[in-house]
């Protein structure tokens, strides 16, 4: 592959998968050379086979339109000498790519042999802040055409027009960013990263220094920007209806006892143990809503995102005339930490991790928050440890320039680990902390904690029970902890 190759944007439209015994329906190829496209060619082919009902209203092909199209067998000789010297392009090339191959061996014909490339992979890399990769509405979000989705045609002709717009892109990327990208792109499908290597109008080679790159120069984001990107955090991801949580009269109860109990300034921490079915997250839930109308400000600390994320919709829905006082607040978790991203860097890890580095290596050219949320599609929160502001930076410290402007909500509801990472603006925020953290009191008993706020930590009773829940004082944290270590 060079600056010379003709690359064949490649799309199919099957009435199955492969593997399910599915034969192709329609091929449409557009060609490009020297960065233009310079043709089309589309058929359509009869399978020889009924097309499911799903397929038909998936695509608009009907039976009809297929049953004077000749077969693949006929058209394979032509089809493979048009790709047989191009590099083969595909938007999601692991479908397209084997697919063709398959049926060249079908009907005994050699494979085809070439180099490919994957435009998903480059769209994620080079867009990393776009919202879907999916075909048609990531060429809408890029203002390319796209009438009739699911036509092998025009899905093909789209797919090309996407290909030039990521090379226009891949020239306006700085120069460190675009050879960090040389030297760690090797795990990408097939043969996509040597797009990279035809930026700029000339041939990139490869530094193949781990540690050469540099984050580009960063500036602080506006208030505006930063409480923009905030704002569209995807807090209410869990798109499955709860059922609405109904409040009982303990939880009711409890939470206007301990009202009253928490007035007392003398005494610094409780313990609860609530018996099985209490419904303790009702009951403090409430408690909290309580208090944010007495004006202070409560932070519930879970066990684990799951966890957190679930109360979180739990509070919305049960107490949804305030709902707004609930909120999941930003920690150092939320933000790229540039020392431990460039360490990354120099090790070579599963693809889907390299994939995610090559993400925030393009994102970090242009992101003025480090607000790795940003990253809306296709990158699991599972892999911010790999990047996230554990600790205040040595560099640049996106987090602590986001709380300059950031409010907290009256009710904060946050994970442990986020916790542990954020505890000393928590304490500047925060009267009260509630944790319910159950198997994860051995990670609290490891960590040296050190705040003053008023807390309540709450577990399920091994024992039984007289009362739904019972109640023990102390006077700081570390008592409560040392009384449950015993």
């Amino acid at each position: 592959m060079d600056e010379n190759s003709t690359f064949a944007i490649v799309d199919l439209e099957t009435t199955a998968p492969f593997k399910e015994d599915g034969h192709i329906i329609q091929i449409g190829i557009s060609f490009v050379k020297k960065w233009k496209i310079i043709n089309n060619f589309q058929t359509m082919v009869n399978p020889g086979v009924k097309i499911p009902n799903q397929i038909v209203d998936l695509t608009g092909i009907k039976n009809e339109d297929v049953q004077d199209a000749p077969y693949f067998e006929d058209l394979a000789a032509m089809i493979h000498d048009q790709l047989s010297e191009a590099v083969f392009v595909a938007h999601n090339v692991r479908y397209d790519f084997p697919y063709l191959n398959g049926e060249f061996t079908r009907i005994k014909m050699h494979r085809l042999r070439v180099e490919y490339v994957d435009t998903v992979q480059l769209a994620q890399i080079i867009f990393p802040t776009i919202p879907s990769y999916k075909l048609d509405e990531l060429v809408q979000h890029l203002g390319i055409k796209l009438p009739r989705h699911h036509r092998a045609d025009q899905d093909a002709h789209a797919t090309a027009q996407l290909f030039l717009k990521i090379h226009e892109q891949i020239g306006q990327l700085p120069d460190q960013t675009l050879a960090t990208l040389l030297d760690h792109s090797v795990s990408l499908l097939g043969n996509t990263e040597k797009i990279f290597s035809f930026a700029k109008g000339q041939a990139q080679t490869a530094h193949h220094d781990p540690f050469a790159f540099k984050t580009p120069t960063v500036l602080p984001a506006t208030k505006k920007q930063l409480l923009d990107w905030i704002s569209d955090k995807k807090q209410f991801s869990n798109k499955k209806v709860l059922p609405s949580p109904i409040l009982r009269p303990r939880q009711e109860t409890f939470a206007n006892i301990f009202q009253s109990k928490i007035a007392n300034k003398k005494i610094n921490a409780y313990s609860v143990f609530s018996r099985p079915r209490f419904g303790k997250s009702n009951a403090y839930l409430l408690l909290a809503d309580q208090l944010a109308e007495k004006s202070a400000r409560v932070l519930i600390i879970e066990e684990n995102v799951q966890r957190r994320r679930l109360l979180f919709q739990k509070s919305q829905v049960m107490l949804a005339a305030h709902k707004d006082r609930f909120a999941i607040p930003i920690t150092r978790k939320d933000f790229v930490d540039l020392d431990k991203f460039n360490k990354s860097l120099s090790i070579e890890e599963s693809p889907t991790r390299q994939l995610a580095k090559l993400r925030i290596l393009t994102w970090l050219a242009e992101t003025k928050t480090g607000y790795l949320h940003e990253l809306v599609n296709g990158f699991p929160e599972q892999l911010f440890s790999l990047f996230t502001d554990q600790n205040p930076a040595t560099d640049f410290d996106y987090y602590k320039q986001a709380v300059k402007v950031y409010n907290f909500p009256a009710i904060g509801i946050t994970d442990l680990d986020s916790f542990f990472v954020t505890e000393r603006e928590f304490s500047k925020n925060y009267d009260l902390f509630i944790f319910d953290v159950g198997k994860g009191f051995s990670d609290l008993l490891d960590h040296d904690l050190n705040f003053s706020n008023q807390s309540i930590f709450f577990t399920q009773a091994e024992e039984y029970l007289k009362n739904w829940y019972s109640m023990r004082s102390f006077s700081n944290f570390e008592s409560l902890l040392a009384s449950l270590n015993n």
